[in-house]
């Protein structure tokens, strides 16, 4: 099968690669276009490939100017490929993404499935009204529709589908949520001990910026130490602010540790207590099942992409990100059932296996072009 992945997010990722790499094993024919300005920092580029094209067409201010920068992209993806010999597009994010992808359908018929992210919901959905017609468009001659968290496909059908369209586009809706690498399966931390540090030791992950909300974290974690036990935190990530790692390292009770390897981000996770991102928009947060692989329970954003893939309190507590008392609570409850949750975290991670992941794709694939 040829198939064109148009993703725009494959620039910052690395876990698309897991895909990708998956799908050529197959004996699927890849084409992966991925659009960037031309002031993306290069050192930022997580991309890698021979599928890959990693194109430069369009300037940075353009991305408040939907139609011009979009229109752009779509000049120059008409001119790296022959569209019509590809037998399916797969776009990565609905409007954006999948903008480009409807645009290969009505000119090639080239039939295309898209998923739906985080960020369509909390940039389009909610703060671009004049959008949403068009996200339904996409919606409407996509093949299929791919929900990455379950969090995401419930506020979208509740919030933002009109009645008359539902059962059309639940129809061909489904979720399916990243995996994680199986480096983190085949390095489990069965052996974990279920005591806790003094002061406590919590860590997040994720690279500094304002999005991971990392300084309101650390400020929240220095109002449980005053008012219930000294607690620090630890961070792992690239930096990609410079102002805002200023105002970590200034906390005493803040070690940023830089970005790490796998190996050395499993070393780290063993030595922590309990993992704690409260990052917003969250499409899903890998970081998630990755610390849970190695037996720390996790406080993660309410109403965000990993919050309802479980039940609360099952693997950890789900948060407000402005709720310093609920936030409080949720240490003092991991604190009090710690071991029943930090083995639930080790068990709960064997649905974020790739091949099972890829398994669903290829029959989904398969079903749109028979």
């Amino acid at each position: 099968m040829d198939i064109l992945h148009i993703n725009s997010y494959f620039s910052t990722s690395g876990l698309f690669k897991q895909v990708y790499d998956r799908q050529v094993k197959q004996g699927h024919k890849l084409k992966v276009y991925v659009p960037i300005s031309h002031q993306f920092p290069q050192e930022r580029v997580a991309a890698s490939g021979d599928y890959l094209n990693l194109s430069r067409n369009h300037d940075q201010w353009m991305r408040w100017f939907f139609p011009l920068k979009h229109h752009k992209i779509w000049q120059d993806l008409k001119e790296s490929y022959s569209l019509d010999s590809f037998d399916l597009t797969h776009a990565h994010s609905l409007f954006s993404n999948g903008w480009l992808a409807r645009q290969v359908y009505l000119k090639y018929h080239v039939p295309y499935i898209v998923a739906v992210r985080n960020a369509d919901l909390h940039t389009f959905f909610e703060k671009m009204p004049w959008m949403r017609n068009v996200g339904l468009d996409i919606m409407r001659d996509a093949k299929q529709i791919i929900f990455i968290s379950q969090n995401t496909y419930q506020q979208v059908f509740n919030r933002f589908i009109p009645t008359k369209e539902l059962d059309n586009l639940k129809g061909k809706s489904q979720v399916i949520a990243n995996g994680i690498d199986d480096y983190w399966h085949n390095n489990r931390f069965n052996e974990k001990k279920f005591i806790c540090h003094q002061p406590l030791r919590i860590v997040t992950a994720g690279k500094v910026s304002s999005g991971k909300r990392f300084v309101e974290l650390a400020k929240m974690i220095e109002h449980f130490s005053k008012k219930y036990q000294a607690a620090e935190l630890h961070i792992a990530g690239p930096n990609w602010d410079a102002k805002i790692l200023k105002q970590l390292q200034a906390m005493d009770h803040i070690t940023y540790h830089g970005a790490l390897n796998k190996a050395e981000m499993v070393s780290l996770y063993r030595s922590m207590d309990l993992f704690a991102l409260l990052s917003f928009p969250e499409t899903f947060g890998l970081v998630y099942p990755e610390a849970m692989s190695q037996g720390l329970p996790v406080i993660y954003t309410q109403n965000e992409g990993f919050d309802s893939f479980f039940k609360n309190y099952h693997v950890g507590v789900s948060v407000d990100r402005f709720d310093q008392t609920a936030f409080d609570q949720a240490i003092l409850y991991i604190l009090n059932h710690y071991e029943r949750l930090s083995q639930d975290a080790l068990e709960a991670i064997n649905p974020f296996k790739w091949d099972e992941i890829i398994s669903r794709y290829e029959k989904l694939y398969q079903s749109v072009i028979s």
